[in-house]
């Protein structure tokens, strides 16, 4: 007689497994504007002029700062926040939500009427920087997926979705400058063009998060003592416990700056190195919108065939430290390539090159996604399992913050060039109207970013997992624990 097959019952549904990706729509698009576009939108579109390299510069440096004191509180917030009828984390989701929205919508309106105020033009861009910062913060899927489910194989599902959903939003996103030409074709204005494209796009996207948002449900809740009350104190604590939380933290000090040195650079580069006449200072605007498709193509299609690939592939290996130490190596080969490119000077008239040394880094960094996921969920477990307590949204911190740091300090090396080099672009035209003679430098500084800091941070980040100390019978430890512990 046959076996009948145990259902599982930590197995998650096609609903839940739409219901996070729907979830996943206005932080993701809002990530890809603001990542990709903003440093550009203030320096070349926003009608600021230098001024625009400088406020964006200090603002990203500023606004980390105000996170080593916020990110732990809204942590505090979170893990402190009583268990109701839609869970204990999922209504943060709601909050994320309406700020992510509001915020990144208002940074690409900035009222022509104040652009020739530096004063009230930092006022606007502080304001509403730190509403989309703010609802960032509150926008840790992990936290969700932690309570969905506590199989690790059934988290991974919950991550993949989300992941191609943004990549793919990614890829769609590839052609937003086109669509930026479009719209100026009919406006004849960029900052016009900007404000009305964003504006559409985030308000689509906050109303498909919304229904994502009805769709999901948190099941494994630990049981918190009634009257018992987190001090933030307790995340100090953390640090001396959970050794998982620590190495992961080193680890993504170096690894995490990658993927943002990676995506700092590229619009810059081809716009000045492929798409400019370096006599006149002209711009194909249609080349270039051409050439971003490519750019944002060479890293999102990887990055989807990685998340698909990346289930089978951690099975296979049986570790996902081991997987994400060979994915590192793979990143770094791929910015020695386009470093050493560079050096040689072939880069320049080889755009293919330039695209191919991307969609190396691209294919390692989308493929270790899942690992790390599932790494970060269950660093949440082992605080559980070591504490006794709930404090995922406290466990995470570290990396939220440092996620967000490393975004500031990448696109802020990016500033840092440009104001160094007396950078200046038309704002109507797009057209370079500094000193020509730097852009060959500015270039190379470029591929120093995106290039050799990345093979350099591949190479360390790998040994320092070497240090990583939950193995397959801490998995099993922990999973028993928190299923005699859920309420």
């Amino acid at each position: 007689m046959k076996e009948r097959k145990v259902k599982n019952q930590e197995a998650v549904g096609f609903k839940e497994c739409v219901g996070v990706t729907a979830l996943s729509t206005v932080g993701g698009l809002s990530s890809i504007f603001m990542s990709a576009l903003f440093m550009q939108y203030m320096t070349d579109y926003a009608g600021l002029g230098a001024w625009g390299a400088t406020l964006a510069t200090v603002l990203l440096l500023v606004a980390r700062i105000f996170d080593a004191v916020d990110d732990p509180i809204q942590s505090y917030i979170m893990d402190n926040a009583k268990i109701g009828k839609h869970g204990k984390y999922k209504p943060f989701f709601m909050l994320s939500i309406i700020m992510t929205a509001i915020g990144t919508i208002a940074l690409y309106s900035l009222p022509e009427g104040i652009t020739d105020s530096p004063v009230l033009v930092g006022i606007w861009v502080i304001v509403f920087y730190l509403f989309y910062d703010i609802g960032m913060s509150f926008n840790n899927a992990n936290l969700l997926y932690r309570t969905m489910t506590d199989d690790t194989n059934e988290r991974s599902k919950l991550v993949i979705g989300p992941r191609l959903w943004v990549n793919v939003l990614g890829i769609i996103g590839a052609a937003m400058i086109i669509i930026v030409v479009a719209i100026y074709n009919v406006v004849g204005n960029y900052h016009t063009a900007f404000t009305i494209l964003v504006s559409i796009t985030i308000g689509i996207s906050a109303a498909i998060s919304v229904i994502g948002w009805f769709m999901v449900k948190e099941r494994h809740i630990v049981r918190q003592e009634e009257g018992e009350k987190i001090r933030i104190s307790e995340f100090f604590q953390l640090l001396k416990v959970n050794k998982a939380m620590v190495v992961h933290f080193v680890k993504c000090l170096f690894s995490g700056f990658i993927w943002m040195m990676l995506f700092a650079t590229p619009a810059y580069y081809v716009k000045w190195g492929y798409c400019t006449n370096l006599a006149t200072g002209e711009v194909d605007m249609a080349k270039f919108g051409m050439y971003s498709m490519f750019v944002t193509l060479m890293m999102l299609v990887p990055l989807v065939v990685g998340a698909v690939i990346a289930t089978p592939l951690m099975k296979k290996i049986g570790s996902p430290i081991k997987m994400t130490q060979t994915l590192l190596i793979a990143q770094a080969v791929g910015g020695g390539v386009l470093f050493v490119a560079q050096i040689l000077g072939i880069l320049r008239s080889s755009p293919w090159l330039f695209f191919g040394g991307m969609f190396i880094m691209a294919l390692a960094i989308g493929t270790d996604f899942v690992p790390q996921c599932t790494v970060e969920m269950e660093i949440m477990d082992y605080t559980i399992y070591k504490t006794g307590k709930d404090r995922s949204a406290m466990t995470s911190v570290l990396n939220t913050f440092l996620q967000k740091a490393q975004s500031a300090v990448s696109s802020a090396l990016i500033g840092v060039i440009l104001i160094a080099i007396g950078y200046n672009v038309d704002s109507v035209t797009g057209d370079y109207a500094g000193d020509l003679a730097n852009i060959p430098s500015m270039l190379n500084w470029f591929i120093v970013i995106m290039g050799l800091m990345p093979a350099i941070l591949g190479v360390v980040s790998c040994l320092v997992y070497r240090f990583y100390p939950i193995d397959n019978d801490v998995r099993t430890d922990m999973r028993k624990y928190i299923e005699e512990h859920n309420a």
